[in-house]
C-alpha cells in the first residue's frame, strides 16, 4: 500500500505539473529546504540514517521507531518552516529589485517554488514517515 501512495503522489504532481516540469526546477529554494531540514535534524540529535533504516526495517525495537518517528515528525515541521523561510528569502530579493521588473522573477521562483517544495516534503513525505514508522511502535 506504500508504494501506492508513493506512486499516486508522484503521478497526481506530475499531472498537475503537465508540461512544465523544468518551471517547477528552482536550484536555490531546494538548497533552501534540504539545507533546513537537515539542519534542524542535526540540530537536535536526530540520527538521518536510523530514520531511512526504520522505513524499510521489518523489525524495530520500541525505542528506535519512537525515536525514528519523533525525527520523521521533526523533518515534517521543519520543511514546512522553510518553505516561510524561503518565502521571507524570495520576498526580500524582490523587494530589492523592484526598479527592474524583469529581475523579479528569480525572488518570485524562490518565494512560491520553496513554499511548494517545503509542503511537498513535509506534509506529502515526512508526515506519513512519521505515520508509518509510529505505527511500527
Amino acid at each position: 500500500m506504500r508504494i501506492a501512495g508513493i506512486i499516486l503522489l508522484i503521478v497526481g504532481l506530475l499531472l498537475g505539473i503537465g508540461s512544465n516540469l523544468t518551471v517547477f526546477v528552482d536550484p536555490p529554494s531546494i538548497i533552501i529546504v534540504v539545507t533546513f531540514v537537515l539542519g534542524a535534524l542535526w540540530i537536535s540529535g536526530a540520527s538521518v540514517p536510523a530514520m531511512f533504516r526504520a522505513l524499510g526495517s521489518g523489525e524495530l525495537d520500541s525505542v528506535a521507531a519512537t525515536s525514528a518517528a519523533r525525527s520523521w515528525g521533526l523533518a515534517a515541521h521543519a520543511a514546512a518552516v522553510a518553505g516561510v523561510v524561503g518565502v521571507l528569502i524570495g520576498a526580500v530579493i524582490m523587494l530589492k529589485n523592484l526598479d527592474d521588473i524583469g529581475a523579479l522573477g528569480p525572488g518570485l521562483a524562490i518565494c512560491i517554488l520553496t513554499a511548494l517544495y517545503g509542503l511537498v516534503i513535509g506534509y506529502g513525505f515526512c508526515l506519513p514517515c512519521q505515520r508509518y514508522v509510529g505505527s511500527k511502535v
